[in-house]
This record gives structure tokens, sequence and C-alpha cells, in this order.
């Protein structure tokens, strides 16, 4: 304390001088540090993220292009004239085909010994029987499989291949469409998701660039380091190029053979626009700060009077039955001399009044009688659940219940039983509802209930269940037995609005008109809104 004292840190004034000179350097050190330790990382794990995400849905594409083909070339090779050796057929539908897709190379057919039949880019008479598409073919099964040197071009290809199985269920040959990795250039350049690196590389388990072919024409093994790091595993990393340039990558198996699908883009790319921003915020703070101390030291020789009159009205306020003393038990050895007298002085006021305001708010929301929550807090509260299911694009839906007959029921008992029934039936909605559903009051012996991320069915479903409930345990009430049924309107939540002038007004309006076509139609049973 006297260390305080000789510092003058005791006071409001002399705490807020020495802090505003701290404050005047503490912008800019954090600033500078929080991006190196933090900000840095957070960024590049970022890009890694948004770049795996996208080899994903460039694997897809890739994949569904591939799995198209073959399911093309499938639905020809299981066509009667060609199971029944009809090669004139299948020459014509292959030349049909061809001339439509345009980025198809070729499509030809394999015999019985292996041996190419013909094809359309005159490589007939090639042996293929050593080859494992044509060995799944034999067995009966479609492939789609890398071959990295191919005996008609000399170059990688991905091949695919399927059986043709003839009218005795017997192998008869193949079909295979040898996919050239220059047909890939359309398709890779279609997955690009507007990232900075312009698009996805298709490369083999060593870094060589097998696609697009212009970026193959480098013959520069470009994520050589990379997969080094990360072989296969769907992942991405930080790491420098050759050539010394830091690299932010991602790499992922594409499922054929050893082929990869890689993106990557340099760390000074994704980190341009950070620096400058991170420079202007501190040189902005350093200059709030100075501007701000003048202000600040005038200000608290303004408040140090004002504030010494506050604590002795405080101490005045504590006296009028204000004795309660603070649960935290938090120390005010380090507070400055005011703020502590404050602190001391309102936290007994401040406990009493939060009692009060916490007991006004719960008698705000919450209905007396059955403890469910009241037509306020309905729609209060159930405005905000549909617009969150709306903006989530998650259904929602509406219960309205009545009980029948219910003044039968106040008129041969009294109104305190009655009472005692819809306390009895309260229970029950709140039993067989389930925690995220909103059950409340709507008024009399009408109660509702907002049902999120449930469709009408569901709601219709939770009707009968409350329905069936309070028929198995009816109310009972001084040895009386009080058989009760409830008539219940099921609504789903649209965007069109009918009724109201909100979706949840429209949403209770239409519940409520589903409730009385069940009253309607001989009560104790559940009607959905009419479509």
């Amino acid at each position: 304390m006297h260390a305080l004292r000789l510092f003058g840190l005791d006071s409001l004034r002399g705490t807020i001088r020495t802090f505003t000179f701290i404050l005047v350097l503490l912008p800019v050190v954090l600033a500078g540090t929080f991006f190196s330790l933090f900000e840095r990382q957070r960024i590049l794990g970022m890009e890694q993220t948004h770049l795996l995400a996208a080899l994903h849905h460039d694997r897809a594409v890739v994949r569904a292009w591939l799995e198209t083909r073959l399911e093309n070339i499938t639905f020809l090779a299981n066509q009667a004239p060609v199971r029944q050796g009809d090669k004139a057929f299948l020459k014509s539908s292959i030349q049909a085909y061809l001339r439509v897709h345009k980025h198809v190379y070729t499509v030809g057919h394999i015999n019985t010994d292996g041996v190419v039949d013909f094809d359309f880019k005159n490589h007939g008479g090639l042996f293929l029987g050593d080859r494992g598409y044509v060995a799944e073919a034999k067995a009966g099964r479609a492939s789609i499989q890398a071959v990295a040197s191919s005996r008609g071009t000399g170059g990688p290809v991905c091949v695919l291949c399927t059986p043709i199985i003839d009218t005795a269920d017997r192998y008869a040959g193949a079909l295979f469409m040898p996919v050239e990795l220059v047909s890939l250039d359309y398709i890779l350049g279609e997955t690009s998701l507007g990232l900075v690196n312009g698009g996805v590389l298709l490369t083999d388990d060593q870094g060589r660039i097998l696609a697009p072919s212009q970026a193959a024409a480098t013959d520069r093994p470009i994520a050589a380091a990379l997969l080094r790091q990360l072989p296969a595993t769907g992942r991405g990393a930080v790491f420098r190029e050759p050539d010394g340039q830091e690299v932010v990558g991602a790499v992922l198996p594409l499922d054929i053979g050893n082929w990869l699908l890689v993106r990557e883009v340099p760390t000074a790319t994704v980190l341009s626009g950070y620096w400058r921003q991170t420079l202007w915020v501190a040189l902005g703070g350093l200059a709030t700060v100075l501007l701000m101390t003048p202000l600040v030291l005038r200000l608290c020789r303004r408040l140090e009077r004002p504030l010494e009159m506050l604590a002795a009205y405080a101490r005045e306020l504590q006296a009028q039955r204000y004795e309660l003393a603070c649960s935290t038990g938090e120390s005010t050895a380090d507070m400055p001399r005011e703020m502590r007298e404050l602190y001391e002085a309102f936290c007994g006021m401040a406990r009493e009044v939060r009692r009060h305001i916490e007991e006004s708010e719960r008698l705000g929301i919450q209905d007396p009688l059955t403890g469910l929550y009241n037509r306020r807090f309905l729609f209060a509260g159930g405005t905000k659940l549909v617009e969150a299911a709306q903006r989530a694009k998650r259904p929602c839906s509406c219960l309205m219940l009545d009980v029948d007959h219910f003044k039968r029921i106040n008129d041969t008992y009294g109104h305190q039983t009655g009472d005692q029934a819809l306390a009895h039936l309260a229970g029950i909605i709140a039993v067989c509802a389930r925690a995220a559903d909103l059950v409340a009051r709507y008024g009399g012996e009408e109660f509702a209930v907002l049902l999120t991320g449930a469709t009408r069915q569901q709601g219709r479903e939770l009707a009968e269940r409350i329905r069936r409930a309070l028929a198995t345990h009816p109310c009972q009430v001084g040895g009386h037995v009080l058989a009760m049924t409830i008539s219940i309107g099921v609504a789903e939540a649209r965007q069109e609005v009918q009724f109201g002038s909100g979706m949840l007004d429209d949403l209770l309006a239409r519940a409520d008109r589903a409730m009385y076509r069940a009253k309607t139609a001989g009560r104790d049973r559940v009607m959905e809104e009419e479509s």
C-alpha cells in the first residue's frame, strides 16, 4: 500500500496517468506480437483448410466425370446386339458416341484373348491381356485404373474398362476407354473454386505433374517437397520449394493408382493484405491513444470531486437495509481508493437489485398457473425460433391444443378444479415435448407448442403422443377422475405469410384453424392444416 501511495497508484488520477502512458505503447506491441505469434499461423491454417476443401470438390468432379464415362461404355456393353456379338452395331455405336463426346480419346474392343480387336486410333492388335483392368473385366467387374505407360501412346493414361457378357452369361471380351491426361485439362480447369492459385494439378506420388498439359510441359516437380511431407495423407502443409519460396499446399489422393490432386499458393500471396492492415491498425491505435491522453487526464481531474461525492452517497444508500455482502469475495486491495469505496458501497445494492430483476424477469415470461411460458414470451421467443429456423433452412412446426368442453368442467366442478386440470394438462405436454420445443399457455384452456427442426408429420406424431398420454393419465381431483380430451391442430411454417404480419402469426393462425377443424370433426383428435 505504501508503494502504491509513493507512485500515486492508490488514486484514480494517478492510476489513469500511469496506465495512459502504458497504453501509448501497448497496442503497437500487442498488435505486432499477436500477428507474429498467432495470426500468421491462423491465416495459413485457414488457407490449408480452404485448399483441402477445394481438393475434395476437385476429386468429386474428376471421379464423377470418369465414372460417367465408365457408365456410358457399360451401358453400351449391355446392349443386346453387343452381347450377341454384333460388331457392326458396336462400331457404329462407338463412332456415334465419339462424335458427341469430343473429350473422349477413343473406345476400343478387347477380345477374349486379351488382344485389341479394334479401336479408332489405329492401335488394333495390341496385346493387353496382362493388364490389371483386363483381369478385372474377366472377373466380371468394371474398373478405372491408372497406367504409367500406355502401349499405344507411351505416356500415362487412365483406362476405363468394362466386361461384355454374352447371352449365355460368359465373358465375351471387354470395352476399354483410354483417357489421355490431356483430356482432363478441361475437367481440371472447371474445378477451380476461385482460389488465388488458379487451379488444381494432377501429379504422381513423386511430384511429377501429369495434368493440366500446360503445367506438365514445364517438367517441374512442383509438389515434390509437399509430397515428401504428406505422402497421400489428404492434408495441408507449409513448406519451401527448391527455389526457396514458401508455399501453402494441400494434397489428396485421387484413389486411382498413385495419382494425387495438389493445390498450392505462395504464402506471400496469402498474407499480402494482412501486413499492410496490421501496420495501419497499429498506427491508428497509437494515434488514437496519443490524442486521447490529454482528454483522459482532463477527465480524471474533473471526475475526482464527483467520485468523492458519489462515494459518500453510496455509503448513505448502503445504510438503507442494503447490507448484503458481495458474494464473489473479490479483493479490493488493488483497486484505486475511490473505486474501492464505490465497490464496497454498491456491491450490496447490486445484489439486491439483481435479485429483484431476476424475479421480475421470471414473472414476466412464466404463466403462474401452469409454470409454462406465457403468451408474451411465446411471441417474443417464438419469433426468434421461427426466424432462426428460416435462416438455417430447417422446418418448424406448431401445435395448437384446446381442452374439449372445458366450460363444462368449470361449471360442474368449479374454477379451482378447472385450474388443476389445466396444470395437469400442462405437465403432460411438458413431459411429451422435447427439450428444444417452446411450450406456452396461449390463453384460457389453449396451449401452443413450437417445434424447431420438426416437419408437420413429426408435429402430428407429437400431438398424438400428447393426446394418448392425456387419455391414459386422466386428472384426479378430490376423488374425481376428470376424463378430459383435447383437440389439436398442426401446421408447418412456410415462406408465404397468409395471416398476420409475420411468419409466427401465420403459423399460429394456421395451427389454430386446424385445431378448430378438429373441433368441428368431433373433438378428441389431431388435424393438420389444409394443404
